[in-house]
């Protein structure tokens, strides 16, 4: 609830309360929807059926994570432009108020078909029988790297696009695209094979968060994943042996200047959970109380809620923590004071900010390169934008922990005609054809038009 005072005057003073419960749905952060397609793709309408309480509900991403041969069958022929179940369960999703997520995974171990497109093996790639029985790519032959990359190009071409797309996987080899157990021709050549196809990733999606596994590179590629080309982590096998503790301080070190993105180990119907590393569970239901917990502590911004399967088995069983990660998870902004005076042809404003999620808005990400700003605006008595201002002074990305963000701004307003105003304030996106302004955590907001808030009155009268 907003407090603030109506009668109208040169002063303007409101107190905010932060909304703890509301599933708000910001960009880049929240529950993730999976769409595996290793074993079987998806039907459109089946999936959607499925799990649209979860994604209307609950979810803020859609996760398609498909063999190379799904996204293209045949060299140029692309899933976005000819497969309609694919465009289907694009449109259901962004039907829903899901954003989109991506990765293609260029290896053909445990898929049901062959997961490199023929096409690249009769280009003259070499290749060796994988389990279960189908063709796979060595990635340093150099006839894979070039169809690989330049796929690659295509499909940035479509989805580099930052009012779609959170983010985008940047590698897809190794088993199940997870970037372990890659069977090299060369082994001297892994760093430059690495480096061409973490590039080609970098160059053509450059609006959008690159996100890379970790705990699998080696020296020389986590220096151009994180240090050069701005990737950030994603760690897979969350609370079970396969992300032993020794490795959390690794991944969390990259909190808060890089998003972190968390996935579950053990899923689907084919483990008995209370069977797994030594009865460490005894049900699903502490296995997904666990699997918050540490998501919250280590500041996560994204959690998987996977497939149909784990979906119901989380609405069923795990409600409360679900909740809990929609509370929690990412961030939640909101301005926790708001005096603005206006005197002498300026409008100063003292205004106090608080993020009460355990991770970030990673504003300073290479992609977003700092389009989101805190701003205030004067709306007239139509709420149309008579003048906008935006702070210098609070960098979203540092909103972080317990530590609240207080500064004192002025603004110049001598252009500004005589009348009374609605004061208002919003973290705005300052690109255009971008992902959307910022909802503000606020509870019961008066909202004045689009994510803007009413922080009040004020005449410019005196």
């Amino acid at each position: 609830m907003m407090s603030c005072e109506r009668r109208i005057t040169n002063t303007v003073s409101a107190t905010f309360t932060p909304d703890t419960m509301t599933h708000i749905r910001n960009p880049y952060m929240g529950w993730t929807l999976y769409s595996l397609g290793i074993q079987k793709l998806d039907s459109a309408d089946t999936y959607w059926k499925l799990q649209d309480e979860a994604a209307r509900k609950y979810a803020d991403v859609y996760y398609i994570r498909w063999p190379w041969a799904a996204f293209e069958p045949e060299e140029g022929k692309y899933a976005w432009n000819y497969d309609e179940n694919f465009k289907a369960l694009i449109q259901g999703a962004l039907d829903r108020g899901l954003r989109l997520a991506f990765r293609v995974i260029a290896n053909g171990r445990d898929c049901a078909k062959q997961g490199i497109p023929e096409y690249v093996f009769k280009a003259g790639a070499e290749h060796f029988i994988d389990s279960p029985g189908h063709k796979n790519a060595y990635p340093d032959d150099p006839v894979f790297l070039d169809k690989y990359t330049k796929f690659i190009k295509a499909f940035g071409e479509e989805f580099n696009d930052p009012t779609r797309v959170d983010f985008i996987d940047c590698y897809g080899l190794g088993w199940w695209g997870e970037e372990h157990n890659v069977k090299w021709k060369n082994k001297e050549n892994r760093n430059a094979s690495h480096d061409r196809i973490v590039r080609a990733y970098a160059e053509a999606f450059d609006k959008v968060i690159t996100v890379v596994n970790y705990g699998v590179r080696n020296e020389h590629e986590q220096k151009v994943v994180f240090d050069e080309l701005g990737f950030s982590p994603r760690r897979d096998g969350y609370v079970s042996e396969w992300f032993p503790k020794s490795q959390y301080k690794g991944f969390t070190s990259y909190f808060p200047d890089k998003v972190l993105i968390a996935e579950a180990c053990y899923r689907g119907n084919n483990y008995d959970i209370a069977k797994q590393e030594n009865g460490k569970w005894p049900t699903w239901q502490v296995y997904y109380k666990e699997l918050v917990d540490e998501a919250l502590k280590t500041h996560v911004n994204y959690l998987d809620m996977r497939t149909p399967i784990e979906s119901k088995r989380l609405l069923t069983e795990n409600l409360n923590d679900v909740q809990r990660f929609i509370s929690k998870g990412g961030y939640r902004i909101y301005p926790q004071k708001v005096d603005g005076s206006i005197k002498d042809g300026k409008l100063t404003v003292n205004h106090t900010w608080k993020n009460i999620g355990v991770g970030v808005l990673p504003n300073n990400n290479v992609a977003l390169g700092y389009k989101y700003k805190v701003a205030f605006a004067l709306f007239d008595k139509n709420n149309g934008i008579v003048s906008k201002w935006y702070s210098d002074k609070v960098e979203v990305s540092k909103l972080v922990g317990d530590t609240a963000i207080s500064v004192t701004e002025e603004f110049e307003m001598k252009h500004i005609s005589a009348s009374d105003y609605k004061l208002g304030i919003g973290i705005t996106n300052t690109c255009e054809n971008d992902s959307k302004d910022i909802t503000l955590s606020v509870e019961n907001p008066e909202i004045i038009k689009d994510e803007w808030v009413l922080v009040g009155y004020i005449s410019n009268n005196n």
